[in-house]
């Protein structure tokens, strides 16, 4: 720790990113990510083959290589086992924006039905690591998703879905350029969704998804590009979905829009127009959370209303429970214009 102190005091720590940007014989580590405060060790035991991770923060790194604090709490890591390497990331584009970092399943959730929902409209595939740098990839189409798992303790593989299903569909992305997606790799959406979810946490996909051990080339090949090496390319993303493109990439956000505008017209809401591209942002995310909820039931209505209400940049909502809930189904889908029919 005294010469991880020297690096940071005289700043020459900037760059030490990843698991072993730091080595020493006793262990190795560096920083989680770019701009991050927290440093991950893991620290080798005498025997050579016991390892523990310990978390530190640059205070207690300071402390730790001036004699003041002489134990530290760590996490043993049982042998075959990886370490925690920071915080689950998704990406589903090649800009900054195009991707977040994972602090709860919450916030995976919302990007997963986010990034449904745009599906529905154009095929789309996403990448994920879990908290263990395990990878996977879902091609998503609607109601139905794809899993390819990339890099896992357990190997790669492909989610087995219906075999008796011909044919394939195209999706076009930024990584691996155009790929055909079997149908017969297809599965439920809501089964694909919590083993992604599950994914992201402990790096397997659960029970319910069976894999069958072989996976695309041009997805093989995604496994020699860690986390680490995609935020290379990018600056550190968000933790925020509202910050993300997600309200641009998901229906939700001209969905938002539509709301917004029509509870303005109606004198039901005020808001902070300076900022008003921002308020849409974060009532898109609240509607890709609550607004199947808000549609179905009364009280989901006046849960979204409440959190609309809470949102920076709305200094009043006067529209009750039932009033949003009319106001959302209104507004869910865009207006249509009136063909004119000629009579002959």
């Amino acid at each position: 720790m005294r010469e991880v102190a020297a690096k940071v005091d005289f700043g020459e720590i900037g760059t030490a990113v990843g698991d072993n940007a730091l080595e020493h014989e006793c262990g190795r580590g560096g920083r989680v990510e770019h701009g991050s405060s927290v440093y991950r060790f893991t620290y080798l035991g005498k025997d050579g083959h016991s390892r523990w991770e310990i978390e530190l923060r640059e205070q207690q790194i300071r402390d730790i290589a001036a004699g003041l604090i002489l134990e530290i709490e760590a996490q043993q890591l049982a042998e075959g086992t990886r370490a925690n390497r920071g915080d689950a990331l998704i990406v589903w584009g090649e800009y900054d924006e195009d991707a977040l970092r994972i602090r709860g399943l919450t916030e995976l959730g919302i990007a997963l039905d986010a990034m449904s929902a745009a599906s529905l409209v154009e095929p789309c595939l996403i990448r994920l690591w879990s908290t263990s740098d395990a990878q996977a990839v879902a091609a998503m189409n609607g109601t139905e998703c794809a899993v390819y798992v990339v890099e896992s303790e357990q190997g790669y593989g492909r989610s087995v879905g219906d075999p008796t299903r011909d044919g394939t569909f195209e999706i076009l992305d930024h990584d691996v350029g155009t790929v055909e997606i079997p149908w017969c790799d297809m599965i439920p959406w809501r089964v694909a969704r919590e083993a992604i979810l599950r994914f992201a946490e402990r790096g397997d996909l659960g029970e319910h998804v069976i894999l069958d051990g072989s996976i695309p080339t041009q997805f093989l090949m995604l496994g020699d590009y860690d986390r680490a090496a995609e935020l290379a390319t990018r600056r550190s993303p968000t933790a925020d979905p509202a910050q993300s493109s997600l309200p641009r990439k998901a229906p939700h956000g001209d969905w938002a829009k539509r709301l917004v505008n029509s509870l303005l017209e109606l004198h039901l809401i005020e808001v902070d127009m300076q900022i008003i591209d921002a308020v849409i942002a974060r009532i898109a995310i609240l509607l890709v959370l609550r607004g199947d909820d808000a549609l179905d039931s009364p009280e989901g209505a006046q849960t979204l209303a409440k959190e609309v209400e809470r949102v920076r940049g709305v200094g009043a909502l006067f529209a009750t429970g039932g009033d949003l809930q009319i106001a959302l189904r209104r507004t869910q889908e865009p207006p249509t214009m009136p063909v004119e029919i000629s009579f002959t």
